[in-house]
């Protein structure tokens, strides 16, 4: 594949790299348009899976995202939540 053919297939971020990871859980602050700031907890693969269904159903647009460190409490819901992604909204 030579750069051009590259560079004209569709990315998403930092995500077209490599394979989405499931087994990391990690914490990403959004800034999103026209909404609260959000933190959201989850694998890799479920942040890009709910941020699909957020933007399809909500309209989320995200203005600036960033990886956080992941406190133990954060950890703590997603566990309790039988490791299913959790937001926190940053009112």
């Amino acid at each position: 594949m030579d750069i051009k053919e590259w560079y004209n297939k569709p990315k998403i971020g930092y995500w077209s790299k490599e394979p989405l990871d499931n087994t990391a859980v990690l914490c990403e602050y959004w800034a999103l348009k026209n909404d609260p700031d959000v933190k959201v907890i989850g694998t890799e693969l479920q942040i890009y899976n709910l941020f699909s269904k957020m933007l399809k159903e909500e309209g989320w647009q995200i203005q600036l995202d960033y990886k956080k460190e992941l406190l133990p409490e954060y950890l703590n819901v997603y566990q309790d939540g039988n490791n299913k992604p959790v937001i926190i909204n940053l009112k």
